[in-house]
């Protein structure tokens, strides 16, 4: 049998109400007996809430089927209206009174979302070429070991690669939209600025290269740099931005200072010595018949300077062999790779066999000369003992990266080893070399010993330690291509106005998350991560992303880590609150806050401000709040039917990232419709957020009291 409609049921109800109501009626008017009771007024009454009820009834099913259903579908066509994305869904009521007109919605939003998707195909193919030379600009810059960085005129950060982080020594304080000078020192930037200006306006005797070198520190004054700076102009010839290439020189400074030492030794140290030397000896030579007793005195002479040259000429060796090691181009070098070529470079020796053992460590040095020395060494060893199978392994000492050739047999001869250190190594490879010139210019002394095991020689190369972690992967957070730059930020900029004048569009925003141990701050429940992401000029650039661990100094309670996974023992080794927090306000830096439900994170955050030492007075934005804005309490607001009714995908929630980089996909979403209702300064979004976190307020407080009187009566 086929079930019936609700409106069916819902009218046959009000029907019977009213037909009851009329049976009644017309009861209520049989003529009376002779002397009883005149029912005038009972039937005008009946009347009147017959008519009542039924209006009621009807009241409610047009409540019911017509109007919610029309607003929940007209929110939906807005939303999809207002959205520029091909995935924008329409939530359609189930239960209504509209005939087809929901299916007809649906196919006309069917048709809106096939020609979006047809208008982004095209423009995707028209712009093939741009994203192929977008690629090579990327390869290009990451390539590059210089720092590069790209202001606009209000000396904002608009492109910089990955070497600037590294360089720079502040990856978190870099990012699209932020300051230059939080992490290079003004004065040298804006001196040079000036003169190329100039230069651009055309001055006389002034050349009109608009390039020019300069010097400067990072921000705290730890490092020190060597910059290009080169001016940008548009179309009209207009100074839009200006280029720097960096180069840290901190490290040459030592260099020269270990030369002016040398210098110093040679002219001035030395020369006191040497003429005091050939005073004597002069002396000597000229009065031969000198009296014991005064010859005693000069030989003494003689052989105290003489102890005190040996002694300046032996620290001034060490001095020029740092000097040296410093100068010579050099680079973090992984043993594997030095084994893999060393493979590949014997294979004219078929007998011989390389193995790499034990875990491939990192040292520092040339790894041509390197790889050609250790080819050297394997060679002679072949030569001199007859050994064809080596192992070759890498040790992790107090200062040094012993790397370590083992063979069957007898150790090698200091005597033998010696003679090897002037046998030429790696021909015009290396400029036609030395094996000892290349392992003294590695600062390497190497030896032979017995091996570990019984019948086995080796030969040890201390080689100087790597300038990255040995057991860490590097940037291993960061994703394969980052998207580290946006022209768009190189317009020109009002920056004196006030902020709620700027428009959303202007704004910098950074979209983050926290994961805690609980839901009460107050009762001892704390931040056991933190993440963020930069979005700037309706991108989410997941190459700018915050992410911190946090050790909460507690246990973590076990329903709390069914919702995050985080245990303890993947906080037992990492930084407290502390600590991570100034990191995070130095990521942040001046943008506006965005989280959802911003009020819980920021509560937490609140009360470990006075502990970390830093203020978080940003400008906060909800997107919960900016949700019930565009759509109304009718809406569930949550993250996860947000993401739903807006076609994105939450890939880790309940994640510290993973709910950032959704919310931040929200965000773009929802300032796509704020613009589209025609909200454009951040002033009338604070506003009429603020009015729709009272309105929630309200209603909240009066469903609370409904309730409350509900439960009163029951």
């Amino acid at each position: 049998m086929r079930q019936r409609p609700f409106v069916t049921w819902v009218l046959t109800g009000a029907v019977a109400v009213a037909a009851a109501i009329v049976v009644l009626a017309v009861y209520s008017v049989t003529p009376s007996e002779p002397g009883g009771t005149d029912n005038t007024a009972l039937v005008a009454s009946l009347g009147v809430l017959g008519v009542v009820a039924v209006g009621l009834v009807s009241w409610l099913l047009l409540e019911r089927l017509l109007m919610r259903p029309s607003r929940k579908l007209s929110r939906g066509v807005r939303a999809l209206l207002e959205s520029r994305q091909a995935n924008q869904e329409i939530i359609l009521p189930r239960r209504h009174a509209l005939g087809d007109l929901p299916t007809t919605v649906e196919s006309l939003a069917d048709a809106l979302r096939k020609s979006r998707r047809e208008t982004r195909k095209a423009m995707q193919s028209a712009t093939a070429e741009l994203s192929e030379q977008k690629t090579w600009l990327e390869t290009i810059l990451q390539g590059l070991s210089e720092g590069v960085l790209v202001c606009n005129r209000q000396h904002q950060i608009m492109l910089y690669n990955r070497a600037a982080g590294t360089i720079l020594g502040h990856p978190e304080a870099i990012g699209l939209g932020r300051p230059l000078f939080n992490v290079l020192s003004s004065p040298p930037v804006q001196h040079t600025l000036e003169r190329l200006e100039r230069r651009h306006k055309g001055d006389v005797d002034l050349p009109t290269e608009l390039s020019a070198p300069f010097v400067c520190t990072s921000a705290d004054a730890q490092r020190m740099f060597h910059g290009r700076m080169a001016l940008i102009q548009n179309s009209q010839g207009q100074i839009t931005g200006y280029l720097i290439t960096l180069v840290d020189i901190s490290s040459d400074l030592t260099r020269l200072a270990q030369g002016d030492a040398v210098r110093r030794a040679l002219t001035r140290d030395l020369r006191g010595v040497v003429g005091n030397l050939r005073a004597a000896a002069e002396t000597v030579a000229s009065y031969p018949d000198m009296k014991p007793e005064e010859r005693q005195s000069f030989d003494a002479v003689i052989r105290s300077e003489s102890e005190k040259l040996s002694e300046q000429i032996d620290e001034l060796a060490h001095q020029i062999r740092g000097y040296n090691l410093g100068r010579w181009p050099m680079a973090d070098v992984f043993v594997g790779d030095l084994v893999n070529c060393l493979q590949q470079r014997l294979m004219d020796l078929p007998d011989v066999r390389l193995t790499l053992v034990g875990l491939p460590l990192w040292v520092h040095g040339d790894s041509l000369s390197l790889m050609l020395a250790l080819d050297c060494l394997v060679r002679q060893v072949h030569d001199h003992a007859g050994a064809t199978a080596f192992d070759v392994e890498a040790l992790l000492g107090d200062t040094r990266v012993y790397v370590d050739i083992s063979w069957q047999g007898e150790p090698i001869t200091t005597g033998e080893l010696n003679r090897w250190m002037a046998i030429p190594c790696g021909g015009d490879e290396v400029g036609g070399q030395h094996l000892g010139d290349i392992l003294e210019r590695h600062g390497c002394e190497p030896w032979s010993q017995t091996g570990r095991r019984e019948g086995q020689a080796l030969l040890r190369l201390p080689l100087m330690m790597s300038r990255r972690p040995q057991f860490m992967e590097e940037e291993e957070r960061l994703p394969a291509r980052p998207e580290f730059y946006d022209f768009g930020l190189m317009q020109e900029y009002a920056g004196d106005e006030a902020l709620a004048a700027r428009r959303l569009a202007d704004l910098s925003f950074v979209v983050f998350d926290c994961e805690m141990t609980g839901l009460n701050p107050e009762g001892g429940d704390e931040i056991i991560s933190i993440a963020g992401v930069r979005v700037v000029n309706g991108r989410v650039l997941t190459g700018e992303t915050f992410d911190r661990i946090i050790n909460p100094g507690r246990p973590i309670p076990p329903g709390s880590v069914r919702f995050h996974g985080i245990t303890d023992d993947d906080v037992q080794d990492k930084p407290p609150i502390e600590v991570v927090l100034p990191q995070f306000k130095s990521f942040v830096g001046d943008a506006v806050l965005v989280a959802h439900n911003a009020a819980f994170d920021m509560k937490f955050i609140s009360m470990k401000e006075r502990e970390a030492g830093v203020r978080f007075d940003n400008p906060v934005l909800d997107t919960l709040l900016l949700s019930a804005l565009l759509d109304g309490d009718e809406e569930d607001h949550s993250l996860d039917a947000l993401c739903d009714r807006y076609g994105i995908a939450i890939t880790g929630r309940h994640t510290a990232l993973g709910d950032t980089l959704a919310t931040a996909e929200l965000l773009v979403r929802i300032i796509e419709r704020l613009e589209a209702q025609g909200y454009q300064t951040f002033g009338e979004v604070m506003k009429a957020s603020r009015m729709a976190a009272e309105l929630r307020h309200r209603s909240a407080v009066f469903s609370a009291q409904g309730e409350g009187m509900e439960s009163s009566r029951t």
